[in-house]
């Protein structure tokens, strides 16, 4: 299932694009995703792997494989320094068969037998033993994108929402997208591929994905943070570089005539 809704950006998103274009006032996101049964998970990388080629660089991306995952000492919660900004958890704490720990926190996991229903989704070859980003059952995960430079395509994975029953939003700034569930239970280990694209580059933002209730957990892998278009040289740069070659140019002529 494909579906496309296009939201205007009001309060806090519309701040940060403010501080990039004067034309922001009027700035739109076109959010859109693809759902696929788990088991054609080599599908969904094949679709990120064509998005990720059809952008021209200035890539970050994030599968949390640099993290230590739950079962290796402690593990490792609530990242706030990823390659694509910070992850907290926010709502009721998750209290369900698959937290770890007291579930206050998210957690970096690899257990990947599937019984919870999420697992690595960016590796190669399918459900191959990898990390993700667990909700760990809480109502929800904020997602500050920061500290990447200018941005306006956004792509990631989500793993096993609404499969207890509970409806799945996504929040971009001001504005929440629809259930993603449409109303439906979803099967275990469903998962969803996102693409979010804004008509204008930014430099933060606050993205929110939450279940309206408890214990109705999800995981989050193989993000992508990037530039659809080339970052221009500004003017000022672009005049210095100008004098600073023909000031060269003059060297070397008067070089030559020595």
């Amino acid at each position: 299932m494909l579906t496309r809704v296009r939201l205007r950006l009001g309060g806090i998103a519309a701040a940060a694009l403010l501080a990039t274009s004067a034309a922001a006032g009027a700035a739109t996101v076109d959010l859109d995703y693809t759902t696929i049964n788990r088991g054609k998970l080599a599908r969904a990388q094949a679709d990120m792997a064509d998005f990720r080629g059809g952008l021209p660089g200035n890539l970050h991306v994030e599968g949390f494989e640099g993290y230590k995952p739950w079962g290796q000492g402690t593990g490792t919660q609530n990242l706030r320094h990823t390659a694509v900004g910070a992850f907290t958890p926010f709502g009721r704490t998750g209290t369900g068969d698959a937290v770890v720990g007291n579930g206050s926190k998210l957690q970096v996991r690899k257990d990947n037998g599937m019984r919870w229903g999420r697992y690595n989704l960016d590796g190669s070859g399918g459900q191959n033993p990898g990390n993700w980003l667990d909700s760990n059952d809480n109502r929800g995960i904020k997602w500050r994108i920061r500290d990447v430079g200018a941005f306006d395509t956004i792509g990631f994975f989500i793993s096993d929402v609404a499969d207890v029953g509970g409806k799945f939003s996504i929040k971009v700034g001001d504005t929440v997208y629809r259930d993603m569930a449409d109303g439906a239970r979803l099967s275990n280990g469903n998962i969803h591929f996102v693409r979010i694209l804004l008509s204008e580059a930014v430099d933060k933002l606050t993205i929110r994905f939450m279940h309206d209730i408890n214990d109705d957990g999800f995981g989050i892998d193989g993000v992508v943070v990037g530039n659809s278009a080339p970052i221009p040289v500004p003017p000022a740069a672009a005049l210095l570089l100008t004098g600073l070659l023909g000031f060269l140019g003059l060297r070397r002529r008067a070089a030559r005539a020595a």
